[in-house]
């Protein structure tokens, strides 16, 4: 049975978190995109942003992370009509904070209820996948995966479907500042180095190791140090956010567990103990930010459980 609207909604993510690196992700609550989605009786599909979203992109829909994850999902189930899409961003492009995966994600579950839910949550990866690669670059599941299952995940980098939930033992506060500039996931993977030596990924493998145990026992002090021991990756993203140092000093200062970017940036998360803490925290960053001459926006959040859903 075929559905003429469908609305869904998908969330904001942390990638990485520290040594994590393609390989660890986090669904928040807060931040989310919204997808509408109407079937049409015959193609094209086309691509339409609401005016009340906070970022509009390409209305092309070969082109476009909603409207690509949504197409696979009609390839697949054999449907020769087409789409009117509606994307409602709630999440801006380069904030580090999963904006394209949520847009994948979200089309991709709407056309999958719109088509009568023929698909099973893990038979929407690929999709989701197809869509967000259209804003990275390649098929990076560290924010789609999250947003899609909700909660902890962590997968195989370079094949995404082999992933596990990670069970969080502690209810974390999280203190997120998105900072007024855009870094571009294509960008903030250009100046990564291509060779790392074995003393550096024997030490990041391990880091993350404990970094899932930490998560496992609810142990917010190690969660904290943990997102901090990336000596690879955050060094060199690092640079292009000129108040990253000056905001993690601040977060550390206010009582915040840890401090580190999301993602490629330039989005920062901190890890508190408590959610007076946490707005603390976010006070000071913003402080911080805004005293370097960058304007931001901060909130805190939790770990979201339920990933993407229908309206």
């Amino acid at each position: 049975m075929m559905n003429a609207e469908i609305t869904a909604r998908a969330p904001a993510t942390l990638s990485n978190l520290g040594p994590g690196f393609d390989s660890l992700g986090a669904a928040l609550t807060g931040w989310e995109d919204e997808v509408r989605i109407l079937l049409t009786p015959a193609p094209p599909y086309s691509v339409e942003y609401d005016v009340d979203g906070v970022w509009s992109g390409t209305v092309e829909p070969n082109e476009n992370t909603a409207s690509l994850a949504a197409m696979e999902v009609g390839k697949v189930l054999g449907y020769a009509g087409g789409a009117r899409i509606t994307i409602k961003k709630g999440i801006r492009a380069g904030s580090g904070l999963g904006s394209s995966a949520a847009s994948a994600v979200a089309g991709a579950v709407a056309m999958n209820a719109a088509l009568g839910c023929r698909l099973s949550t893990q038979e929407l990866i690929v999709p989701s996948l197809i869509g967000e690669s259209a804003a990275s670059g390649a098929n990076h599941g560290d924010n789609v995966l999250p947003c899609l299952l909700g909660g902890v995940v962590v997968l195989e980098s370079g094949d995404p479907m082999h992933h596990a939930h990670v069970v969080v033992g502690n209810k974390l506060h999280i203190a997120v500042i998105f900072p007024d500039i855009q870094v571009l996931t294509m960008q903030a993977r250009g100046i990564l180095p291509e060779f790392v030596s074995m003393t550096d990924t024997t030490a990041w493998a391990s880091r993350l190791g404990l970094l899932i145990n930490a998560f496992n026992q609810g142990d917010i002090e190690q969660i904290g140090r943990l997102i901090m021991s990336d000596r690879i990756v955050e060094p060199r993203r690092a640079t292009l956010l000129e108040p990253y140092q000056n905001i993690k000093n601040r977060a550390l200062l206010n009582g915040a567990m840890g401090c580190a970017l999301s993602g490629s940036g330039p989005s920062m998360f901190a890890i508190c103990d408590s959610e007076s803490v946490a707005q603390t925290v976010c006070a000071g960053m913003k402080e911080t930010c805004e005293r370097d001459g960058i304007s931001g926006t901060v909130q805190v959040v939790e770990i979201n459980l339920k990933g993407a859903y229908i309206v």
